[in-house]
C-alpha cells in the first residue's frame, strides 16, 4: 500500500513539475516577446521622429545658409528609406500593428513621393519653397510625435507593462511551484529511501533488526570487542511449540506472541546489547559482559522476562523459551563460530526437558551430529517397525491388582545400540518426527492391548505418553479415533498421559483438545503433577481423570515432612475434583505403605514391577494371575 501511495505522489509531483516548468518557460517567452515588441515599437517610432526632425532641421539649415541643398536631399532620402522599412520589413510589423500607424506611414510616404521633384530642385535661393515644405511637413511631424509619445507613455504601453508584470508574477508563482514540487519529490525520495532501508534491515512484524541487520551489528560488535579487549555473549532464543500455536490458534495469535516476545526482549536488555529476529520464532541477543557469571545469569533473566502470561480474547498463553549461549572469545572469535555454538547450545536446551538455558560446551557439536544421524535412523526404524515397547504395570495399592500398563518406548539400533527414550523423543521432536512416532506408539500399544483383551484380560488399560507437538497441533483426537476404530479397541481402555507444561501452554486450546478426547471416551492423566506451571484455577478447567504424582515427591516421602504434606495435599485435591491418583517411582516398601496411608489409589515403580518387554507381558500376566489367586486369603 505504501508503495502504491509513493508511486501516485511521485507521478503527481512529476506532472506538477512538468506543468510548472512548461508554464514558466511559456510565460518567459511571452515576456520576451512583449518586451521585444515594446522595445521595437519604441525604437522605431523614435527613429522615425528623429528622421523627420532631422529633415526639418535640414530645411531650416538651408534657409540659414549653414547647409546646402545636397544635405537636405540626403536627409530626405534617409527619411524615405526609414518609411519604406517601417512599411515593409518583418521586424517593423509590431510598429505597423499599432492603431493608425500603418495608414499614417502610407500617407506620409505618398507625401514624400509628391515632394520628390521639389526637393531635388531646391537651392539656397528657394526660401519660399522651403517654408512651404516645412508648413506641409508640420502635420506629419506632429502625428509622428504623438505616435512616439503614445508608444512610450500611452495606454497601450501601460497595458503591455501590466501584462508583463502579471506574466512575471505568474512566472514567479510557477517557479515557486516548480521549486516546491522539486522539494516534494526530493522529500519523497529521501523518505522512500529511508523506508526501504528500514524495511531492508528490520523485521516488519516486530520492528526488530532482521538477519541482515544483525550480521552487520554483530560484525561491528566483534570488531569493537577485539579492539577494546571486551567480552560478548550471544544468546539464541527459541520458543517451544510455536508451530503448534500457529496451527491450532491461528497466525494472528502467533503474530501477537512474537510481538510480545520482541517487546519483552527489548525491556529485558534495558539498552545493554542488541536483539534481532532471525526468522520464525528464533531471536538472537548480543550482550557485553564483564564476568563469566554475568553471562550465565543473563539468559535466566531473559527467560524470566519472557515467561509472563499473554492475555488473548479466548484465554491466556504462557510463552516458554529455550536459550543457548556462546561467549566471545572463549567459544570462538568469528561470527560463524559463535552463532553455530549458540545454536548448538540452544538445541540441547530445547531437547532436554530439565533445561531451559544452556551454555555451550566442548563436545556438543559431536552430540548434535549424532542427533542428526539418529534422526535418519529413527525414521527408517519407524517405517520398518524396528522400535519396541516395554510395559510397566500400574497397580491398585489397596489389593495389589494390576490396573493398567504404561507403554514405554524402546529402541535397540543395530548401528547406534540402545537409545534412551528421552533421546528418542528429543530427536523426534527436533527433526519433525514426533507426529509419526506418536502414531506408531499409539497404534502399536493399542494393537498389543487388543491382543491381551482377546486373551481374557479385558479389564486392562494402556497408558500412553503424548508428545506436546501432536497435542497442540489439534490433530490428536482425530488420530486417536482413527486408530481405535481400526484396531477395534474401546476408548475407555486408553489413558493418555499429558504433562502439565503441554496442557497449559494455552488454556482455551487445551480445554478444547481435552474435551474432544473425553467425548471419545478416552481417559486423561496429568503426568508429573507438581513439577510444571499449573495452578489450581487451571486444574479446575482441565477435564482430566487422573493425576500422576511425580517420583521426585515420592522419593522424599518418608524423609521429608514437607514432601509428605505436599503429596497429602495433592491427593486431597484430586479427591475433591473426583480424580484418581497414581504415584510414580515407588522403590521402597515404606513409600508404598505411606502412600496407602495417605489414600493414594494406584502406584507404579521398581518395587512393584519393572518394565516388561512386549514379548514377555503375556507370560507375566499369567504368572501374576496365578500368584494372586493361589495366595492364601484371610
Amino acid at each position: 500500500m505504501n508503495t502504491i501511495k509513493m508511486v501516485v505522489l511521485t507521478i503527481a509531483a512529476l506532472l506538477f513539475s512538468a506543468s510548472s516548468l512548461y508554464s514558466y518557460n511559456r510565460d518567459l517567452d511571452v515576456v520576451r516577446y512583449v518586451s521585444a515588441t515594446i522595445k521595437t515599437v519604441g525604437w522605431s517610432s523614435s527613429e522615425l521622429e528623429s528622421e523627420v526632425l532631422k529633415f526639418d532641421h535640414a530645411l531650416t539649415a538651408l534657409l540659414a545658409g549653414t547647409q546646402d541643398a545636397h544635405y537636405v536631399q540626403l536627409r530626405f532620402e534617409l527619411l524615405w528609406s526609414r518609411l519604406e522599412i517601417l512599411l515593409s520589413g518583418d521586424e517593423s510589423r509590431p510598429v505597423r500593428e499599432q492603431p493608425g500607424v500603418s495608414l499614417m506611414l502610407q500617407q506620409f510616404l505618398e507625401q514624400l513621393a509628391r515632394w520628390e521633384d521639389r526637393i531635388y530642385q531646391l537651392d539656397s535661393d528657394s526660401r519660399a519653397e522651403v517654408l512651404a515644405l516645412q508648413q506641409e511637413l508640420s502635420p506629419y511631424l506632429q502625428r509622428v510625435r504623438e505616435i512616439n509619445v503614445e508608444n512610450f507613455a500611452g495606454n497601450s504601453v501601460w497595458q503591455q507593462l501590466d501584462i508583463i508584470g502579471d506574466i512575471r508574477l505568474r512566472s514567479t508563482i510557477y517557479l515557486g511551484g516548480l521549486l516546491l514540487s522539486g522539494m516534494l519529490m526530493l522529500w519523497l525520495v529521501i523518505r522512500e529511501n529511508r523506508h526501504n532501508r528500514y524495511m531492508a534491515y528490520h523485521d516488519m512484524l516486530t520492528g526488530l533488526p532482521n538477519r541482515m541487520n544483525f550480521y552487520q551489528m554483530m560484525a561491528r560488535s566483534l570488531t569493537q570487542a577485539e579492539r577494546r579487549g571486551t567480552m560478548l555473549a550471544i544468546h539464541m532464543v527459541d520458543l517451544n511449540g510455536f508451530k503448534a500455536i500457529n496451527d491450532s490458534l491461528g497466525h494472528d495469535v502467533g503474530d501477537r506472541v512474537l510481538k510480545v516476545v520482541a517487546s519483552r526482549l527489548r525491556v529485558a536488555l534495558n539498552g545493554q546489547g542488541h536483539v534481532a529476529r532471525l526468522g520464525g520464532d528464533e531471536f538472537v541477543v548480543i550482550q557485553p559482559y564483564l564476568r563469566r557469571e554475568d553471562a550465565r545469569r543473563s539468559p535466566e533473566r531473559i527467560l524470566q522476562a519472557l515467561s509472563g502470561e499473554i492475555r488473548l480474547p479466548d484465554g491466556c498463553l504462557s510463552p516458554r523459551a529455550c536459550i543457548g549461549t556462546s561467549l566471545y572469545p572463549e567459544h570462538g572469535t568469528t561470527m560463524a563460530e559463535l552463532l553455530s555454538h549458540a545454536d548448538t547450545a540452544m538445541y540441547y536446551a530445547k531437547h532436554n526437558p530439565r533445561l531451559s538455558v544452556q551454555l555451550f560446551e566442548s563436545g556438543m557439536d559431536e552430540r548434535r551430529l549424532r542427533s542428526q544421524k539418529l534422526a535418519v535412523a529413527l525414521q527408517l526404524a519407524i517405517e520398518n517397525d524396528e522400535l519396541d515397547l516395554a510395559y510397566q504395570p500400574i497397580f491398585c495399592l489397596k489389593d495389589g491388582s494390576i490396573e493398567s500398563f504404561e507403554a514405554l518406548l524402546r529402541w535397540n539400533s543395530q548401528e547406534h545400540g540402545q537409545i534412551s527414550p528421552l533421546e528418542i523423543i528429543a530427536v523426534a521432536e527436533h527433526h519433525g518426527l514426533a507426529h509419526l512416532l506418536n502414531q506408531w506408539v499409539l497404534s502399536s500399544a493399542c494393537q498389543q492391548l487388543r491382543g491381551w483383551h482377546r486373551q481374557g484380560y479385558e479389564f486392562l488399560k494402556i497408558n500412553i505418553n503424548i508428545s506436546p507437538e501432536i497435542f497442540m497441533s489439534g490433530e490428536l483426537a482425530s488420530t486417536v479415533k482413527a486408530i481405535l476404530q481400526r484396531v477395534g479397541l474401546p476408548p475407555s481402555s486408553l489413558v493418555l498421559e499429558i504433562t502439565e507444561d503441554t496442557s497449559l501452554w494455552d488454556t482455551a486450546s487445551s480445554v478444547d483438545n481435552l474435551h474432544a478426547l473425553r467425548q471419545l471416551g478416552v481417559e486423561i492423566a496429568l503426568d508429573d503433577f507438581g513439577t510444571g506451571y499449573s495452578s489450581f484455577s487451571h486444574l479446575r478447567q482441565l477435564p482430566v481423570n487422573k493425576l500422576k504424582i511425580d517420583k521426585s515427591f515420592v522419593s522424599d516421602l518418608t524423609t521429608d515432612q514437607r514432601a509428605a504434606d505436599l503429596v497429602d495435599a495433592i491427593i486431597r485435591l484430586a479427591d475433591s475434583l473426583d480424580m484418581a491418583v497414581t504415584a510414580e517411582g515407588i522403590e521402597l516398601p515404606e513409600q508404598r505403605d505411606r502412600l496407602q496411608q495417605l489414600g493414594c489409589a494406584h502406584g507404579q515403580g521398581y518395587l512393584l514391577a519393572r518394565p516388561i518387554l512386549s514379548c514377555q507381558v503375556a507370560d507375566w500376566l499369567t504368572k501374576n494371575w496365578q500368584i494372586r489367586h493361589s495366595a492364601p486369603t484371610g
